[in-house]
């Protein structure tokens, strides 16, 4: 499989979240060799392109671990890739068909967007055990139907969190996403988001993460457009827009080279 890494969310600062991305001309593999590959390559996520039609593609992801309903960064790659490799008109948007319906991206200069579907958040109290693996206080906990959402007190106590992996996948939910609101001449807010339970201990840059943070934040900030860091080892740099039922979510991205063939 012709596979290339593509860093999504890179810039000068902030190296971003890798992805791969294999082009499936013929159709998708079947799942277990698609599952085989992703272990293989051991990036945080796999996709997987199938035409359909001109700017039209159906995609699967993978982690090493399992298979994934949606991921926004990985999508974000596919874009890049298609644009500066693949020969796709840089004006030309795309779509791409998956599991949880279509997404949309298209180029805007130097940067890619994504337009998802928002996803809501409902408070809730902390379940068992949650403060402890964080290891910090939580300001607010709420829940979307896949990932649990909190609310910490600075972007310090982000930055520095050490979680206890092990305790967090034991917690019945896909991720956590911890968040606090941004400092003075920074980004309107942070994030870091954790998937021990689907084999990504942290995820470097989590776009479907931000299909919540964006709700979550601009009732709280009062406006629908937003500057947003991630605060991981890598780190990237997003910026947000709350519109209706969708979000948008744009940023750098950069193909950085072909990997091995992989089996």
């Amino acid at each position: 499989m012709e596979t290339w890494l593509v860093d999504a969310f890179a810039d000068a600062e902030f190296r971003g979240n890798p992805a791969g991305v294999v082009l499936c001309p013929d159709g998708h593999p079947t799942a277990g060799r698609m599952q085989e590959a992703a272990r293989t390559a051991g990036l945080p996520t796999l996709a997987f392109l199938h035409p359909l039609a001109k700017g039209h593609y159906r995609v699967r992801w993978f982690t090493p671990g399992k298979e994934l309903n949606i991921c926004g960064h990985a999508t974000v790659a596919s874009a890049c890739y298609l644009h500066e490799v693949g020969g796709v008109d840089d004006t030309l948007p795309l779509v791409f068909e998956t599991g949880a319906g279509p997404l949309y991206t298209h180029r805007a200069g130097d940067e890619f967007a994504i337009d998802l579907p928002v996803m809501h958040t409902r408070p809730i109290a902390p379940p068992p055990g949650l403060q402890k693996a964080l290891g910090v206080e939580l300001t607010s906990c709420e829940r979307a139907e896949d990932d649990i959402l909190v609310e910490v007190g600075s972007v310090e106590e982000v930055a520095d969190l050490q979680p206890d992996f092990e305790a967090l996948a034991e917690i019945d939910c896909r991720g956590h996403v911890v968040t606090a609101r941004g400092g003075k001449g920074g980004a309107d807010f942070v994030s870091r988001t954790f998937f021990p339970a689907l084999g990504v201990d942290e995820d470097q840059v989590c776009v479907s993460a931000h299909c919540k943070l964006a709700p979550y934040w601009a009732r709280r900030l009062g406006k629908e457009t937003m500057s947003a860091l991630q605060l991981s080892e890598r780190g990237g740099r997003l910026s947000v827009t709350l519109a209706g039922d969708r979000v948008l979510v744009a940023g750098p991205a950069a193909v950085r080279r072909r990997l091995d063939d992989l089996p």
